[in-house]
């Protein structure tokens, strides 16, 4: 849990030189040893990346507005959808995503996506749509 959390952390500090990297390349280029697996530390990177492309002013917390506005970078989603996917997320309801709460996602959605409890998360088990 801290592990994961600290990697948000490092994410937002470097903020900048990620805004560079490729979106295109997606989950694949956090499969540190290329195994063609995601555990939960390259699935937490991966997705803390993501996380950091949607906190426009860097404030280390998402609002509504910021997670349901993607940079043309990401994927466009259904804003129902998303607004529902942030209340859900937002355990406190103080309207706000905060780091927990993201960590707390992160670990949630690694357990959904990791179908056969195998502790990773396979390219059959990634959904095309994620």
């Amino acid at each position: 849990m801290k592990t994961t959390l600290f990697s948000i952390a490092c994410f937002l500090a470097l903020q900048p030189s990620i805004c560079s990297a490729d979106a295109v390349e997606g989950w694949r280029s956090f499969d540190i040893n290329k195994d063609n697996e995601l555990n939960m530390i390259e699935f937490g990177n991966y997705q803390s990346q993501l996380y950091v492309e949607l906190d426009a002013n860097l404030d280390g917390r998402w609002t509504m507005s910021e997670f349901i506005t993607r940079p043309s970078s990401m994927r466009q989603m259904n804003r129902t959808f998303l607004k529902s996917k942030f209340k859900r997320w937002d355990k406190d309801s103080n309207g706000y995503w905060t780091l927990p709460e993201a960590e707390k996602a992160i670990q949630n959605n690694f357990r959904w996506l990791d179908k056969d409890k195998s502790k990773t998360i396979t390219v059959k088990e990634m959904p095309k749509n994620f």
